[in-house]
């Protein structure tokens, strides 16, 4: 192919510097927090700050807290079963290959409505959040719910990590 560019020299690093990486299906440092099993695929150190990407299982029934981050946009895709979304007022449901973005700022939770473990992705733009799951979530146990006191012992770590719990009295009729 032929094009009539000004393109660098041929000794020029773009042409041969891989900067890139892959991650494997069955990398990344999986963290449980409540019902959720995140695996941490990307974290910022890794991007630059630029992103941060995970893939999350949670159990039927289950989801997060609603919250929103200070200084990160969020995104999901959803992979598997049927989310319920808030999105600061509105709710909506979310299956297979549907894509939802929550910019900073917004109010959000999701929750797992089918009767069976569901799969997301969740992307970070910039980078942070994703520190939260790789320091305080746990390694060693099956899934089950953060009692109270422990999201209240979370609520101090959380604001360092730029997110706000803001729970609601009917979040989830």
């Amino acid at each position: 192919m032929a094009f009539r560019l000004p393109l660098p020299d041929k000794d020029d690093p773009v042409w041969t510097s891989a900067n890139g990486f892959v991650v494997r299906k069955d990398e990344g440092v999986v963290r449980l927090t409540g019902h959720e099993t995140m695996s941490v695929k990307v974290t910022g150190e890794e991007t630059d700050g630029a992103l941060a990407f995970m893939d999350g299982l949670i159990e039927p029934g289950h989801g997060n807290v609603p919250h929103i981050h200070s200084k990160e946009d969020e995104a999901f895709y959803v992979l598997s079963g049927e989310f319920e979304f808030l999105n600061g007022s509105e709710r909506f449901t979310a299956g297979p290959e549907d894509f939802v973005y929550i910019p900073k700022g917004t109010r959000h939770a999701f929750r797992n409505l089918g009767q069976e473990a569901a799969r997301l992705l969740i992307f970070y733009t910039p980078a942070g959040p994703e520190s939260f799951f790789l320091a305080h979530g746990e390694t060693d146990r099956a899934p089950k719910p953060w009692p109270d006191e422990k999201l209240n012992e979370l609520v101090d770590v959380l604001g360092a990590h730029n997110m706000v719990l803001l729970p609601g009295d009917d979040d989830w009729h």
